[in-house]
């Protein structure tokens, strides 16, 4: 009795797993050869956790700590024939899981950013125009308003929730306040295991705001004056 029941149970599962919504990531994946299938999905960062065989059906859960997510793969005839969603309690009794940290610990980090980016800056003119009341071409000079692009380097700490930022170079504005040692408070300070963004006050005019992305390493400022780096996490 106890067998029938598991049996009847993986295939309410699988059923269910069958209709389940496929994750973007993997739809691909539906209908190629299963040893292919399965290179695929560790390419993309999912580990696999367990198999079960129901009837003619391999069904195997797999798990990526990338999405966070836990899929359930149905083999019937060498092919994948469905993938879909289903709870992470499904996978996370199987998948060893990281020692929690000290919540003072995880939102801890670290950036030093290396880029370039342009800023306004005065550009003098001079040419020659002509005067029709002299009839001759008489020298002229003026300035004008433009950008100039420069290279330089920013440093982020962030700690217990509290982040702090040092633009270097043509990132600080000639006139400034409000920083400490060429640190400034970040405020607005938002954090997901992707991203990490905030605004720092250079002057009263000026309020840089960056934008962080986590997976690609860029650092995006953007003010009066723009700054696009690749940072490295300390």
């Amino acid at each position: 009795m106890r067998i029938m029941s598991m049996t009847v149970a993986m295939l309410a599962l699988s059923s269910a797993s069958a209709m389940a919504q496929t994750p973007p990531d993997v739809s691909d994946l539906i209908g190629a050869r299963a040893a292919g299938g399965e290179t695929q999905l560790e390419a993309r960062g999912y580990r696999f956790v367990t198999p079960n065989v129901v009837r003619d059906s391999k069904w195997s859960f797999w798990w990526s700590d990338r999405q966070r997510q836990c899929i359930s793969v149905t083999t019937t005839d060498g092919r994948y024939a469905a993938i879909g969603a289903i709870p992470a309690a499904n996978c996370n009794a199987a998948v060893p899981q990281a020692p929690a940290r000290p919540s003072a610990q995880r939102d801890a980090i670290s950036l030093v950013c290396i880029g370039s980016g342009s800023g306004p800056a005065a550009q003098s003119n001079s040419g020659y125009r002509y005067n029709s009341k002299s009839r001759k071409f008489e020298p002229e000079f003026g300035t004008t308003l433009g950008r100039e692009g420069f290279s330089s380097d920013l440093e982020i700490d962030i700690s217990g929730g509290v982040g702090r930022i040092h633009p270097s170079g043509k990132l600080v504005s000639p006139i400034h306040s409000g920083g400490s040692d060429g640190w400034w408070p970040i405020a607005d300070l938002m954090m997901t295991p992707d991203r990490i963004s905030g605004s720092y006050r250079m002057n009263g005019m000026n309020k840089p705001r960056f934008d962080y992305n986590r997976r690609t390493r860029i650092i995006r400022v953007r003010a009066a004056t723009e700054f696009t780096g690749r940072c490295e996490e300390q």
